[in-house]
């Protein structure tokens, strides 16, 4: 792990430096993430017109939700967002037989080989905003609740990342899966509304395979509602789960690659 810690924040100091570069794209990106930030409220504001609660969710509480998502993309965005979208060009560029030569995980390097610097400003104005909000809320967290917040807050960016790395690892088979960002994107959607407003079929979908719902609905329960744990414990199961497959079919993946050169 120290080594793999070192290597990622040699990563890091070359992806800030590429990125200072390019002030102007720097800034653009914080811009992007604004308006994406302000519509996402906006959209919730207009349904809080209308009703005062969407299922077990107040409005206190969907905004709340809402900066949590915000932070949880943040974070993933920060860490992989730039990354496994890529391995679509690398297998049909014939890039990926450069990487597996290296003395490192191919698997890690695709992750994390570039790092979106420009969220660690969506980070440092999301967390200090989401204190505000429970500060001022009617919910009172303790002690035990804000720390498995901040564990679910992590086993919901690794979902994220699964979810995403099992849609890209399907170039192996495809050979070129370019739709491979449009269609994570719209599947994603789902985990930016309330779980409470998912019913019947859709909720037990969202809940197993494909589970959306746990990405950022069971933090925020776990932080604001009683009922939290047994949704945590269950989001650990899923999570290592769908770990597991991602590396299952990533291994599987690599057997069936061709260079592009083959």
């Amino acid at each position: 792990m120290p080594r793999y810690f070192s290597v990622w924040l040699a990563f890091f100091k070359n992806s800030l430096t590429r990125d200072l570069e390019y002030k102007a794209n720097f800034i653009g990106g914080i811009a992007v993430d604004s308006v994406y930030y302000l519509l996402y409220y906006f959209f919730f504001y207009t349904i809080f017109s209308y009703v005062d609660k969407l299922g077990s969710f107040d409005k206190e509480a969907v905004f709340i939700f809402l900066v949590i998502s915000f932070s949880i993309d943040a974070f993933y965005m920060f860490f992989c967002a730039n990354n496994v979208y890529k391995l679509n060009d690398y297998v049909v560029k014939g890039d990926l037989d450069f990487i597996l030569t290296r003395p490192i995980d191919a698997q890690i390097f695709v992750s994390f080989r570039y790092v979106n610097t420009y969220a660690i400003v969506s980070i440092l104005f999301l967390l200090p905003l989401l204190g505000i909000l429970v500060f001022n809320s009617h919910y009172e967290p303790n002690v035990l609740q804000i720390c498995l917040f901040i564990l679910s807050s992590a086993v919901g960016v690794s979902i994220f990342y699964a979810f995403d790395m099992l849609l890209s690892s399907l170039v192996f088979w495809f050979r070129n899966f370019s739709l491979v960002g449009w269609l994570s994107y719209e599947v994603l959607k789902f985990s930016m509304r309330p779980d409470s407003i998912y019913t019947g079929i859709s909720r037990k979908i969202l809940f197993s395979f494909v589970p959306m719902a746990l990405i950022s609905s069971v933090p925020t329960r776990i932080l604001l509602f009683e009922d939290g744990l047994h949704y945590f414990l269950y989001q650990i199961a899923i999570a290592s789960i769908l770990i597991g497959i991602t590396r299952l079919v990533w291994l599987r993946g690599l057997k069936k690659y061709e260079s592009a050169s083959s």
